[in-house]
């Protein structure tokens, strides 16, 4: 039996087109799973990021506190002052090309 060159190559061709689908699958569903070690890392990270989180505000409010009155005033209109530069609106490029998004 004679089988033409172009035949087998096609032959070759869609069974490794097959097996690097299959393959892909596969580990996209690795991906989905999480064991526990893994779900349970997760939430740790998490609760280290609350907890730096509610430090970084215990930490100002306690250098607030530290603060005399007039120094507290200062830092108030500072604040007040510098969130007046600072515009809400988005910059020029953001705008240029949201109607592109």
């Amino acid at each position: 039996m004679k089988f033409n060159l172009a035949f087998i190559k096609k032959i070759v061709l869609l069974t490794g087109s097959l097996l690097l689908i299959s393959a892909s699958f596969s580990m996209a569903q690795d991906d989905q799973k999480m064991t526990k070690k893994q779900k349970k890392a997760q939430e740790k990270k998490e609760q280290q990021k609350q907890d730096a989180r509610k430090a970084e505000i215990e930490g100002r409010k306690r250098h607030m506190n530290l603060q005399d009155k007039e120094t507290r005033k200062r830092m108030k209109k500072n604040r007040k002052k510098g969130s007046k530069y600072v515009s809400s609106k988005p910059r020029f490029i953001d705008r240029l090309l949201a109607p592109f998004k």
